[in-house]
């Protein structure tokens, strides 16, 4: 609801004013184009998407073309924008449905855009107001944020603020508001760092007139040139040492942080983060990896919260942004990153040394002899088969021990003939994140007779920082032994 203060038509035209121009961030020139860039947006920035889709566009310049795509092909097409797999599937399925059931035309209905494969409500709300010029306002990120602290909606979810801004604006004003709701959240009212001294809607803004405290950092204004004064405290201050109330959302983090005596800071876990054992009946769990709680971790007033790029999910990083929370987003993909990893957390954490240690222990490590290596595959999930690439931590370790990697980057698919066809000499079997037993190693070694099939442990291999060493050790091991 909004507040009588909120003058609605005072709103509309300093938005007008301030953002003239404001329309669709996705680069589109049809309906088509603008279904299949709203599909890549999700937890990506238009930015990126808009650096991916001409190539796509241009192999795949419509339904028939997308729906005879290899997923293969498209995944390497689409990798920049995140969570390829799932987005490249859901792609292909939405070409072939937009054949079989619109003769590949998009179509300009609310029931029939959301039938459509990975599309859904807030994706038709987009293409039907900016493909179709019919009135609608899907609420992001940022439209979330600025409704709730122009006290325009006191909702908890974007559904419920969307039907909230619905009822307040006209419906004509509808599309031009979602835009400019977009660009006013990117350029001044930040999650974490809001200019409201520089803010064109500051005397309409009951955040930033400091008469309610914002609804994600718990931070309040004193006044219009007050500063920024904290409320019961929302959040923990972090000691001189280093954060001292830590969230991790990273199992072998979790680990890594025993192994250098901070156990005591952690303050939230994730219900996989369960060595060492003893952590699962000192440290609560807040939920998944992938699907965290966000009022269980904000509970634990913690000053940091550590997440991996591609163990967690970017709308979790988001909604504890928005929420004030200060985070630390780690990236490991390769034995480099481990090493630089090492170095950021010692010194986020205050244990500079223990970081330094870490760092230069890896890089001691004795380097895989100049020769190709056999050819291997590292499996992780079966039904389908699904392999970590040669460009993901695992690959790395693979070229680490002497190996060669093969098959498409990333975390790919495959069927009984393509896996075949990959030809491995040597496949690995971690029993983490499937559990592969002897009984799958007899049937791989059935299926493909030559190869050797290898169980590993899985928590060595795919465990990074807090068990590098121990996984090239082992796989330095395990390459003596084979014949």
């Amino acid at each position: 609801m909004a507040r009588k203060a909120l003058s609605i038509p005072t709103l509309s035209r300093r938005l007008k004013a301030a953002y003239p121009d404001a329309r669709c961030a996705l680069d589109h020139v049809d309906p088509f184009q603008l279904v299949v860039a709203t599909v890549l947006s999700a937890q990506c920035t238009d930015a990126r998407v808009n650096l991916t889709t001409p190539a796509l566009f241009q192999r795949f310049p419509d339904a028939a073309g997308l729906a005879q795509a290899s997923i293969p092909e498209l995944e390497a097409l689409i990798r920049s924008t995140g969570f390829f797999h799932n987005k490249a599937r859901n792609l292909k399925a939405m070409a072939i449905a937009l054949l079989e059931r619109h003769g590949g035309v998009v179509p300009g209905d609310m029931a029939a855009l959301a039938a459509l494969p990975g599309v859904g409500q807030k994706t038709a709300n987009v293409v039907l107001a900016n493909a179709f010029g019919v009135p609608a306002l899907p609420v992001d990120t940022h439209i979330f944020r600025v409704a709730r602290r122009l006290g325009l909606s006191e909702a908890n979810t974007p559904e419920k603020v969307e039907a909230d801004l619905c009822r307040l604006f006209p419906r004509e004003d509808w599309i031009d508001l979602h835009h400019q709701l977009i660009i006013h959240g990117r350029r001044v009212c930040d999650a974490r760092k809001p200019d409201c001294p520089g803010c064109p809607l500051r005397d309409q803004c009951p955040t930033g007139l400091g008469t309610i405290p914002d609804p994600h950092s718990g931070l309040v204004l004193d006044a219009p040139s007050g500063p920024a004064r904290k409320l019961a405290a929302p959040v923990a201050e972090a000691g001189p040492g280093g954060p001292m109330r830590i969230v991790s959302l990273v199992p072998s983090v979790t680990e890594l942080l025993a192994q250098w005596g901070l156990a005591s800071r952690l303050v939230g876990r994730t219900t996989f983060c369960v060595e060492p054992r003893w952590i699962r009946n000192t440290v609560p769990a807040m939920g998944g990896t992938k699907n965290p709680g966000l009022p269980r971790i904000l509970s634990q007033r913690p000053d940091l919260v550590i997440l991996e790029r591609d163990e967690n999910t970017r709308e979790a990083a988001q909604a504890l942004e928005a929420a004030g929370i200060p985070l630390l987003v780690l990236t490991i993909r390769s034995l480099k990153d481990c090493a630089k990893a090492f170095r950021i957390l010692g010194d986020a954490l205050g244990v500079p040394e223990a970081g330094r240690a870490r760092e230069a222990s890896l890089k001691a490590l004795p380097k895989p002899a100049r020769r190709k290596g056999r050819r291997a595959l590292a499996l992780i999930w079966k039904d389908p088969w699904m392999s970590a690439g040669p460009d993901t931590y695992v690959g790395d370790l693979l070229k680490q021990a002497g190996l060669a990697p093969v098959g498409p980057g990333g975390y790919p698919a495959f069927t009984d003939a393509e896996l075949a066809a990959l030809e491995p000499q040597v496949i690995l079997l971690p029993d983490e994140p499937f559990r592969f037993t002897r009984r799958h190693a007899e049937d791989l070694r059935k299926r493909l007779p030559g190869t050797h099939v290898v169980q590993v442990p899985g928590r060595a291999f795919t465990w990074y920082l807090s068990r590098t060493e121990e996984a090239i050790k082992q796989l330095n091991d395990l390459l003596k032994e084979l014949p």
